[in-house]
């Protein structure tokens, strides 16, 4: 398993962060990607054969339900310390910076942080993760297909009941198999090797959370402070122009003397 995990960003955000020692989790569901989340519900739905198709519908209302009010907040990391889709789509063109971290540290820093649920989690890609794709497939199947199959014996005419019971123990199932859909990606973005610490569940129920306007909407947030012993190395982007003598003075001028530096090997031109 990976010892280092690494987190790309533009110079503002780079800033911040040495300055503060601290990440955003931000909602996935507000992100770039228009299919956070939709991939891995799309692919068990898909599962269900043609003669299924009321159970299939019954399928995709549970999930709704079970997604209804609730949302993932959560930051991302590359197994990659210099990867070139990653400078691009992250760190400001290649102008960014790359922060790499002990994955130890961050599962500490999950551990001890007051955010419920709040897990360092390695994402599943596709049919190459064959069995962890499986194994949420399962998670899925436990949580959903008995009113899935409610929905199609009243011939679609019922509807998923939100008495989860006394003890919790439906709502437990669904909001894990909720949560599980942000935890894989269509295989195409396999060369990412992506981690994510994140949390998921209701807003209110989820210590911690502020908002911010993004000049479109309102989003949550929750900020993570890192121990300045989880930083191990500092990485200037492909078209990073910042002098190393003047990195070196903003790690030192806040505390963070023992990261090394490296220039990323990666070669092109800006867009």
């Amino acid at each position: 398993m990976t010892e280092e995990l690494t987190y790309y960003c533009g110079e503002h955000v780079f800033l911040s962060f040495l300055e503060r020692k601290q990440l955003w989790l931000t909602s996935l569901s507000q992100s770039n990607d228009a299919a956070e989340g939709h991939w891995m519900r799309d692919y068990w739905l898909d599962l269900f054969k043609r003669e299924q198709r009321l159970e299939r519908r019954g399928a995709k209302l549970c999930m709704d339900t079970a997604s209804h009010d609730r949302l993932a907040l959560g930051v991302c990391f590359s197994e990659e310390r210099d990867l070139l889709s990653q400078w691009r789509g992250y760190a400001a063109d290649g102008a960014g910076f790359s922060i790499t971290f002990n994955r130890e540290a961050l599962e500490a820093v999950a551990k001890d942080h007051p955010a419920s649920k709040l897990q360092l989690t390695k994402i599943a890609y596709g049919d190459q993760d064959y069995d962890e794709i499986n194994a949420i497939v399962r998670v899925l199947r436990e949580a959903f297909v008995k009113d899935a199959r409610l929905y199609k014996e009243s011939n679609g005419t019922g509807y998923i009941s939100l008495d989860f019971g006394p003890n919790g123990e439906k709502h437990a199932k669904y909001e894990n198999a909720a949560r599980s859909l942000f935890t894989a990606k269509n295989g195409a973005f396999r060369e990412e090797k992506e981690w994510r610490l994140f949390t998921y569940g209701n807003l209110s129920s989820i210590s911690g959370v502020q908002l911010r306007g993004t000049g479109k909407a309102i989003s949550p947030y929750i900020p993570i402070t890192i121990p300045a012993e989880a930083i191990s190395q500092v990485t200037l982007g492909p078209t990073n122009q910042t002098p190393r003598h003047v990195l070196e003075f903003a790690l030192e001028h806040n505390g963070l003397s023992h990261v090394s530096i490296s220039v990323s090997n990666a070669s092109y031109q800006a867009r």
